[in-house]
């Protein structure tokens, strides 16, 4: 496939320019480093992604610029996410990153009039400059440049192009205009291959799921993700964002992006905190009553957020007092409210809109958020105006998974960490956990929760049919052989064995902790896989914990559920029906 060059859709560019003509806004902190997916080895297969911030000579503003370029990065990186989690599976970004899971950033000064081709070479000849990680990937050629460049003086064009979804280096140029989940993500997907969807003259795949404003058919504009899941369209006869077939012949790996070597296939996005902030009042999304107003910003948990993505591949926006869902109405300029969470429920299913430093949410029914006035206790309604930036606030980081990558040489610096300018400032919005642990800090234990033992009347699930059942209103469901999270229909049978712990068993199979994933077998009293303790939590709840190891426990993502090293506090809860 020849390397493919793109310019955006007329539509979206003035949306994109309009942005940045408007008044600058301030700077935010910069995610947290645990927003990213970890990965600490390098080997063979594995492809890296490279942010490279781009700027005349003697015009260097990272210190400035850097919350926009790692909060388009991290809002990208969920694009692919929240793709992924219709299918029930997790891909995330591989980042060139520390020894701290946060991003390493290359910066390399360009000169206004060189052709603009010419920036890998640029980082070529400044790769001495560059952090010690850099120099040691850049030459294994399996690293894909993303140049973010500072102004549209060097090139006022977002290209993108690649070859396949393997490594192949390929890359993005992204003037600042187009800094943005929506401009990222749609020249990235470029480096994998992809062209337009309908592009004429592309052979076999001229339907590729590349469709952000630029598909026709029905499919691709019926819904409010057309212009954001990866493969929105699923209309040819390729579909190339799938990790299994479905009703399409076989697809080679190079040209899947699902099994690209520059994602990562087992780290499911966490349920991440944020504070929501209009603007031009600096007041802030308060969920403490039923309707949704604006109150002087606090650090009271009626104005905290919880983003996690549903089995649709949506967002999820819960009140963290209330335990509530931001539910969008019907008609314009009519007031939002919290609602008990259903799933999928299209009135509490929401997409981001990010573009830099500005947040807001749209509802899969329509509209987005807005304001009316400034006051205090200005409701929030749909289709009203007012800019938003989200505060990030922390989050349940994502699991780590079970096995580590064994055989890989390390892909860290030796010595110190790089102190130079070239590296991502630290996040300030949470503490950075290292990776010694289930979750990481090894300086915050989690106290073991007490098992539930058979009969306990907390919860009384043993010799009964009980339903575990999750916060979103989901339960502990079985498929086939697999178990997920589904209807509430499943009921499931605790049977004690010996040292507390017990069998779930559903119409004589037992749930059984497979490699990573979760499944029912036949019964066998002294399986190991099968014994299980209920750990009961604050408020009522319980996690799942495999009897016999440290910390194996149920975390789920979507609808899927893994069974992983995790602690109690971010494991799956669940309460009993």
């Amino acid at each position: 496939m020849n390397r493919i060059m793109s310019l955006f859709p007329l539509s979206l560019l003035l949306a994109m320019v309009a942005g940045v003509l408007a008044a600058p806004l301030p700077a935010v902190a910069a995610p947290a480093a645990t927003r990213f997916a970890c990965d600490g080895a390098d080997a063979a297969g594995k492809g890296w992604v490279l942010p490279v911030y781009v700027y005349q000579p003697g015009q260097d503003a990272y210190g400035a610029d850097a919350a926009s370029l790692i909060n388009a990065m991290w809002e990208t990186d969920q694009a692919f996410d929240v793709s992924a989690h219709r299918f029930g599976v997790s891909r995330r970004i591989r980042l060139v990153q520390d020894d701290r899971c946060r991003p390493v950033v290359a910066k390399i000064p360009f000169v206004k009039g060189r052709n603009r081709a010419e920036m890998g070479r640029a980082l070529e000849e400044n790769l001495a400059a560059q952090p010690a990680l850099v120099r040691e990937l850049w030459p294994t050629k399996r690293v894909k440049a993303l140049f973010f460049v500072r102004d549209n003086d060097i090139t006022g064009s977002c290209t993108g192009g690649g070859a396949d979804a393997g490594l192949s280096n390929g890359g993005a140029i992204l003037p600042r205009w187009c800094w943005s989940e929506a401009g990222l993500t749609h020249e990235f997907l470029h480096s994998f291959g992809l062209s337009h969807c309908g592009q004429s003259g592309t052979g076999p795949n001229g339907d590729d799921p590349l469709c952000r404003n630029w598909g026709s058919r029905p499919e691709c504009t019926s819904d409010a993700a057309s212009n954001y899941h990866l493969d929105s369209c699923r209309s040819d006869e390729f579909r190339y964002f799938e990790p299994t077939p479905v009703r399409q012949p076989p697809l080679a790996k190079n040209r899947n992006v699902a099994f690209s070597p520059y994602l990562i296939q087992d780290q499911p996005s966490s349920v991440w905190e944020f504070r929501m902030k209009a603007v031009e009042s600096g007041k802030c999304l308060d969920g403490s009553g039923q309707q949704v107003v604006l109150r002087a910003c606090g650090d009271g948990r009626q104005q905290l957020w919880r983003r996690a993505a549903d089995a649709d591949g949506y967002l999820t926006l819960s009140n963290a007092q209330t335990g509530r869902c931001l539910t969008m109405p019907a008609t314009a300029a009519a007031p939002v409210v919290t609602g008990a969470c259903a799933g999928r429920r299209e009135d509490q299913q929401w997409l981001p809109k990010a573009d830099q430093d500005k947040t807001n949410f749209g509802s899969r029914t329509g509209g987005q958020l807005g304001v009316t006035a400034a006051g205090d206790g200005t409701p929030v309604v749909r289709d009203g105006k007012g800019t938003f930036v989200a505060e990030p606030l922390g989050g349940t980081p994502a699991p780590a998974p079970t096995e580590k990558p064994t055989g890989s040489p390390s892909a860290r610096p030796t010595g110190s960490p790089s102190a130079g300018p070239t590296t991502s400032p630290a996040p300030t919005a949470t503490p950075t956990p290292t990776r010694s642990g289930p979750t990481g800090d090894p300086s915050t234990p989690d106290p073991e929760p007490e098992a539930t033992r058979p009969g306990d009347p907390a919860t009384s699930p043993a010799r009964r049919d009980t339903r575990f059942r999750t916060s979103s209103g989901a339960c502990l469901a079985v498929s086939g052989p697999r178990v997920r999270l589904g209807s509430c229909r499943t009921a499931w049978r605790a049977v004690p064995v010996s040292g507390g712990a017990v069998q779930l068993r559903n119409k004589g199979r037992c749930l059984t902790a497979a490699k990573r994933s979760l499944v029912v077998s036949a019964c066998a009293r002294t399986s190991t896989r099968q014994r299980w303790l209920l750990e009961k939590r604050p408020g009522g709840s319980l996690t799942l914990k495999l009897a016999g190891t440290r910390a194996t426990r149920l975390v789920a993502s979507g609808a899927r559920v893994y069974v992983k090293a995790a602690y109690a506090r971010t494991a799956t809860r669940f309460t009993v029906r």
